[in-house]
């Protein structure tokens, strides 16, 4: 059993838009379920609702899963600026 989209009345109202092209009425019906799909993409995209952006989200907050502490960096005021010259961080390649 295939799910739809449409519902029947719209179904109806989309087979009119189609009735004058020169293919099957189930082919008509499988066209109309195709361009269904591709918007209904289109706004699962727009709301960030699709599996790519569901894989990628989890990807990028996998480094926050284990401890909550490292997702929260506003709460802590000692850290928020780092002095380089008091070994708080360095650019250089050859640094410890």
């Amino acid at each position: 059993m295939r799910v739809s989209l449409l519902t029947p009345e719209q179904m109806e109202r989309y087979r009119k838009c189609v009735a004058d092209i020169d293919i099957p009425d189930h082919e008509k019906d499988e066209l109309i379920g195709i361009v269904a799909q591709i918007m209904a993409h289109f706004v699962d995209a727009a709301f960030g609702e699709t599996s790519e952006q569901f894989i990628l989200d989890a990807r990028e907050n996998s480094h926050f899963q284990n401890n909550r502490d490292d997702a929260i960096l506003g709460l802590f005021q000692s850290d928020e600026s780092i002095d380089p010259d008091d070994g708080g961080a360095s650019n250089s390649p050859n640094s410890p």
